[in-house]
Formats: structure tokens, sequence, C-alpha cells
């Protein structure tokens, strides 16, 4: 797994332990949930993508596939992952094997002063202005993620 060759600026920072999902992440790095980009990698009936969201919300596969005019959006498998060279909880943009794939940025996103992900690795993290996402060869920007449930 190769980190992108500088398609924008970042410093890697370390964590005392590993971290799965953006909760943790969040929780470990001491920063709103909000500001954890959640990358995740969707097979489509139009092609592989990697969705970016805020950590907060959940995708919203309706609007992908609405926006994209695909029957089918869902998120790829844990062999699809490991294709890419990646696994849960080291879904990152910045990831060559990723940065090469097609990318929606949720309009949520774009909106932050920063966000933090992990850089491939499950105990090490970037932190970058999301506009840094708009230089991605291949971006599509729109309104792909949902509120979270609240528990009642």
């Amino acid at each position: 797994m190769n980190i992108t060759e500088a398609k924008f600026e970042y410093k890697i920072k370390s964590l005392t332990h590993d971290v799965f999902s953006c909760l943790d992440a969040a929780s470990a790095k001491e920063i709103s949930l909000r500001n954890e980009l959640k990358s995740l990698v969707l097979m489509t009936d139009k092609g592989m993508y990697v969705l970016n969201i805020t950590g907060n919300m959940y995708a919203d596969l309706r609007a992908v596939k609405k926006f994209l005019g695909a029957q089918e959006a869902y998120m790829a498998s844990a062999d699809n992952l490991k294709c890419l060279g990646v696994q849960k909880g080291t879904v990152s943009p910045v990831i060559d094997e990723l940065w090469r794939l097609p990318q929606l940025v949720s309009e949520e996103v774009l909106a932050l002063d920063f966000v933090s992900t992990n850089n491939g690795k499950l105990n090490e993290y970037i932190i970058f202005e999301p506009t840094e996402l708009l230089k991605h060869h291949e971006l599509h920007i729109g309104k792909f993620a949902k509120a979270q449930r609240q528990a009642a």
C-alpha cells in the first residue's frame, strides 16, 4: 500500500493504539466526530467509487445511485477491499490504490475547517483541509450523506 505521491501536503501522526471506526478514531484524537473523514469503497454498476462523508453521518446510497444514474450501489466486501490493498479501518482517499478511483465527496465535508483520516494504517492518521480533495482528477460533489438516527 502506498501513500499518494504528494497529491497534497499533510503530516502523519501516530496513535497509541489501533482504531477501526470513525468514533474510535475521533475519540483517540480528541476531535469532533464530524471532523473524522469517513471514506467508504462502493461497488456500483457504473464502477467502483470512494465515498467521503463526515464521520457523524451515514452514506445515502439512494442519493449515490440517483447521482450516478446507477441501478446498484453497495459497500465493497472484505475481499473487494483486500484486492485494493486495504481492510476495514484503513480505507483512506490518500492511498494510491484508492486515489486512482473516482471520488464522491458529500458537501458537508467541504464546509469543514479540517478533516482527519487514517493513512492506510490503523494507528496512524493525517489532518488536512478538506478542500485538498478538490485536487482529485475525477471528483464529484453532492449530497451523499444522511443524518444518523437518534436513539429513542
